[in-house]
């Protein structure tokens, strides 16, 4: 597994928040773009975010965001009853990796590096979240092509 070490500066996001199974995150990514599309936010990059961790947490329970990276700059408008919020992830050291396959596949890549942050590196995972970014789109991309980068905030 090839993972890298590197500090990040915040990264101010826009988000709808979800409760229940990870795979069910995509729902709110739909409703998330469908808005910034509708109100002319311009989105940077697709970003998940993830709380909890699902080999210790029911499924009912675990939390997790649609986000997307917007400028410092930008202006939020109106959810249109949708809960959307403005965010940041946190600044600090991340240990990172990339896959390339299909979200379905990211479990066991996320156990691996886990795994390899506290036995390898011999770091300890803060309790800021997990996060995703999805380096191209899904709705375009043959799922054997998908490129996500992990990322596992480490103390």
């Amino acid at each position: 597994m090839d993972v890298q070490l590197i500090p990040l500066a915040p990264i101010r996001v826009v988000m709808i928040r979800h409760r229940g199974p990870y795979d069910e995150l995509s729902l709110k990514f739909d409703q998330l773009w469908s808005w910034a599309n509708r109100h002319g936010v311009p989105g940077q990059r697709t970003i998940g975010i993830y709380w909890d961790n699902p080999d210790f947490v029911s499924a009912s329970r675990l939390r997790s965001a649609a986000c997307i990276e917007i400028d410092a700059t930008c202006f939020v408008p109106a959810g249109d009853g949708l809960a959307i919020e403005v965010s940041q992830i946190a600044a600090g050291t991340y240990a990172t990796t990339r896959f390339v396959g299909p979200y379905e596949d990211l479990a066991p890549v996320w156990s691996n590096l886990t795994r390899y942050i506290e036995n390898g590196l011999r770091r300890r995972i803060s309790n800021d979240p997990a996060f995703e970014i999805y380096v191209n789109d899904a709705s375009d991309t043959p799922p054997q092509q998908l490129i996500t980068e992990l990322y596992m905030p480490v103390l």
